[in-house]
């Protein structure tokens, strides 16, 4: 399999495995050592086993090999990762682009926060308008919208870009999840997200990703 190949649903695989792994502070290394090992076993019969083998026994292992509890957190964002978005993924080729694109996409968005936020949120179901990760390693400076002119006088928003907020999932359509904010204005906010695992009626939390002059949060991720 050549990395042209990879159809869209692997880059957005590729994507949130990556996107998650910055967002809970992985170290891309950690990764690295995985993908490593996952070359040496990729003639294997059960190389997805024994790569799920592996992140499991990291993730547990009290080895004099892991340095430190963080570098086990590591190896267990990793095993959540896999175990999520790799589910329906078996062979070994398909295996290393999908997690080689994650650790270069990870490395890219430890040093653009901001760009990992906008391609998490942004539209990524649309045929021809999506972006391959080789399309946004290129993107040198991310074009950042002018937040509006306050109005006279405006009240103090109650919420801030960042802040974390709980909130209700209402209906799942594809990679759309529409929420409710447990807010005093009860927002109904969607955001896209291929293969969130949560289920209508779930109370889940929320990360602040926009507020208008009023003080609605109007954006948030996962």
């Amino acid at each position: 399999m050549q990395a042209q190949q990879m159809d869209e649903e692997q880059w957005a695989i590729a994507h949130d495995i990556a996107f998650e792994l910055v967002d809970r502070g992985t170290d891309p290394n950690e990764l690295g050592k995985v993908i490593a090992f996952m070359r040496r076993a990729r003639d294997s019969d059960n190389a997805k086993d024994r790569l799920m083998s592996l992140v499991q026994r990291m993730a547990d292992s009290r080895n004099a090999l892991i340095r430190s509890q963080q570098t086990q957190r590591f190896y267990r964002n990793i095993k959540e990762a896999c175990q999520q978005h790799l589910r329906g993924i078996n062979e070994a080729e398909e295996l290393l682009h999908i997690l080689g694109w994650s650790l270069r996409l990870m490395r890219y968005y430890r040093v653009e926060p901001k760009r990992a936020a906008e391609e998490q949120r942004g539209p990524r179901s649309t045929k021809g308008q999506q972006k391959t990760p080789q399309q946004r390693l290129r993107v040198q400076k991310p074009q950042l919208t002018q937040a509006p002119k306050p109005p006279t006088q405006p009240e103090k928003p109650k919420f801030k870009v960042g802040d974390r907020v709980s909130a209700t999932i209402l209906k799942k359509d594809g990679f759309k999840v529409t929420v409710q904010l447990q807010t005093d204005d009860k927002e109904e906010v969607v955001f896209e997200r291929p293969y969130y695992p949560g289920l209508v009626g779930a109370r889940i939390k929320v990360r602040v990703q926009a507020v208008n002059a009023s003080g609605q949060v109007t954006q948030v991720i996962p």
